[in-house]
């Protein structure tokens, strides 16, 4: 599975509640050494949410600078993103753009910021 065909998927919980689209996922680099690359990337969870134009462009992030009306805005929608690791995925059906997740929406983190 390509991750293009993750992005943009509608994510539900067990009662049909949408969480929002994916739009954004995070990794982690702990997989088998590739040559001289390193470890493999492994998904350990999707950002979702509602607004994505901003997140795309870095401005949900607390430490990104930018214009502030810009930068005002994106926080003001911004904050319907939500984290969902990975092992609360229940079903995939990319054909048809659904997520199905473990659990209710409403005990969804916020993303926690990247670290640099």
């Amino acid at each position: 599975m390509r991750l293009s065909e993750i992005l943009g998927c509608e994510v539900t919980d067990e009662r049909g509640r949408s969480a929002g689209k994916v739009h954004d996922v995070r990794m982690v680099q702990d997989g088998p050494a590739i040559g001289q690359f390193g470890a493999r990337l492994r998904l350990s969870g999707l950002i979702v949410g509602r607004y994505a134009l901003g997140a795309r462009f870095g401005y949900d992030r607390g430490a990104m600078k930018g214009p502030w009306l810009l930068k005002y805005v994106v926080g003001a929608t911004g904050r319907s993103g939500r984290y969902i690791e990975w092992e609360r995925v229940r079903s995939l059906d990319p054909a048809h753009g659904r997520i199905e997740i473990s659990g209710s929406v409403d005990d969804l983190p916020r993303p926690e910021p990247i670290s640099s």
